[in-house]
């Protein structure tokens, strides 16, 4: 599937739309089916609702998620009776089910006009789903987890989005795409334009080695070299975990040079003289090899072929996570860091 950028001229690669630019007239008197309410489904649902958008949720029967988007107020469905009713079909479903159930239960039963939008561009991007041509195909990817997409709309905000249209799909999809994203709440700080392959191959690259694998893997190294050094587990945590937190605001708010003038002296001199020691040529060559896995597929193909599998499956390995040393520490400390949740994962 070829992805678009320049099927509008208005849209082009390195464009920024402002919400004061945007209507949400491309979406009056239409109908959005939300298929899956996770928690991404779940925010753009009712933030569509929010904003005046008549919105069907597609589910399966029985499905505790369904029950609460009932509970929330919102019409469900089964997802081909939703589907055949919507002018806009968000697909919302994990990465790993988005292909069979878009065969067997979206694609048969989608009105030959309506348009099919994603939150994240896997599905696109490795050929998972392949829309035909001349059908409206659009990307709206928030750049924020879905509670917190869901809190800053319902506070009259939202966080910044990526914006994509296949190159097979009508020039009008843009509007739409942007509409959408002004009804979400996505253009909070702007809609970035980019195309599925790029938005997902960003998106992995970004988890892999840092957000959810670098990073991971650099406090489990620290909090393991500490304790194994006699500091006691406490103080590892604190120091490798807990305080983590304070440096990614910083880093969110003020940038990497405003991070460095908010912290200690003695602070700012040890990461700019060490940091490169940890993070070593090596270390990037590995890098680079995760992200050419990436773009070839292959990292795809091996995340399809083993989501599932009782030994190498993401639930396993988080499963053997769970037991590490740091984990454990984790589920000692954290009640007394937060004594109003109930639960701690």
């Amino acid at each position: 599937m070829r992805q678009s950028e320049n099927s509008h001229t208005s849209y082009g690669p390195g464009t920024v739309v402002a919400a004061a630019q945007v209507s949400l007239a491309p979406l009056a008197n239409r109908v959005v089916a939300v298929i899956g309410y996770g928690t991404m489904g779940r925010a753009h649902a009712l933030n569509l609702t929010r904003s005046g958008i008549r919105v069907l949720v597609g589910s399966r029967p029985g499905s505790s998620r369904g029950e609460l988007a009932r509970a929330e107020g919102l019409p469900v469905l089964t997802v081909p009776e939703a589907v055949a009713q919507a002018d806009v079909v968000m697909l919302m479903l994990p990465d790993e089910a988005m292909a069979a159930v878009y065969a067997e239960s979206i694609a048969p039963h989608m009105r030959p006009a309506a348009a099919l939008g994603f939150a994240h561009g896997f599905a696109i991007a490795f050929d998972q789903i392949r829309p035909e041509t001349g059908r409206p195909c659009f990307l709206c990817a928030p750049k924020g987890q879905g509670d917190m997409l869901l809190a800053a709309h319902a506070q009259g905000g939202g966080v910044p989005g990526l914006l994509a249209v296949t190159e097979d799909s009508p020039p009008e999809t843009w509007e739409l795409a942007a509409a959408y994203a002004l009804a979400v709440g996505c253009l909070h700080g702007g809609g970035f334009i980019t195309d599925f392959r790029s938005e997902c191959v960003s998106d992995q690259f970004g988890e892999q080695v840092v957000l959810c694998g670098g990073v991971i893997e650099l406090l489990q190294a620290a909090f393991q070299i500490m304790t194994e050094n006699g500091y006691g587990e406490e103080n590892a945590y604190f120091e490798c975990v807990h305080e983590l937190k304070l440096i990614t605001d910083l880093l969110h708010r003020y940038g990497v040079d405003g991070m460095r003038r908010k912290i200690s002296g003695t602070a700012a001199y040890g990461g700019l003289t060490r940091g490169r020691r940890v993070i070593t040529d090596e270390v990037r060559e590995r890098m680079r090899g995760i992200l050419r896995e990436i773009e070839s597929g292959a990292f795809a193909r091996e995340f399809l072929a083993r989501h599932a599998d009782p030994e190498q499956g993401t639930a396993a390995l988080a499963e053997r996570e769970a037991a590490s040393p740091l984990a454990v520490a984790g589920r000692k400390v954290l009640p007394r860091l937060h004594p109003e949740e109930e639960k701690h994962e």
